[in-house]
């Protein structure tokens, strides 16, 4: 009998656990969405499931300045399941802990963004963000391309264009969240 997504919490709090080790201080409630703290770093790590995309989003922020965050998701394969909240509940979470590990750790090891002057506009902030993130890659690929015609070693260059189209498509995806936008686009990426 499947279990009800209410449980779904219990079992994913435990592989999240699992990935962030025992300097994390797992959720005292198994709610969504779920939150693991580490006190000593001024971390905290959420997630929850996006049952618009059928996906899992993490965040990780400033437990003093939690409007400095960042975001990753992981949108996992469905095939058997009704929604996202069945997966959880039912699916086989173990055989995607790697890739759920790979995604947390990621987010967990990138630096939080600088504080700056309060932005009201959420989707403004994220909007200059994404800006600087155009620049950036559009700076590196000059690089990289001009790497290439020169002949010299591109691999770093591309390592970092690489990084820094992750990050752009984060930013691009809470752009769209806040303005409620649909990214059907992305659905089977993780």
């Amino acid at each position: 009998m499947p279990r009800p997504a209410a449980h779904a919490p219990d079992r994913f709090i435990a592989i999240v656990g699992e990935i962030v080790g025992s300097e994390w201080s797992p959720p005292s409630v198994p709610n969504w969405p779920v939150n693991f703290t580490r006190t000593a770093a001024d971390r905290a790590l959420t997630v929850y499931p996006d049952r618009k995309n059928s996906r899992i989003i993490f965040t990780t922020a400033s437990l003093a300045a939690p409007d400095r965050r960042c975001h990753a998701k992981y949108t996992p394969d469905l095939a058997g399941h009704d929604d996202i909240d069945s997966w959880l509940a039912d699916g086989d979470l173990d055989a995607v802990a790697d890739a759920l590990g790979v995604v947390a750790r990621r987010l967990i090891d990138q630096p939080l963004p600088e504080p700056g002057a309060p932005h009201l506009d959420p989707v403004g902030r994220e909007m200059e963000q994404l800006a600087k993130h155009a620049q950036e890659l559009a700076r590196l690929s000059a690089q990289f391309a001009a790497g290439l015609i020169r002949g010299e070693p591109v691999a770093d260059k591309a390592s970092r264009i690489r990084a820094l189209a992750e990050q752009t498509e984060q930013t691009a995806t809470r752009v769209d969240e806040l303005r409620g936008l649909a990214t059907d686009q992305t659905a089977g990426r993780s």
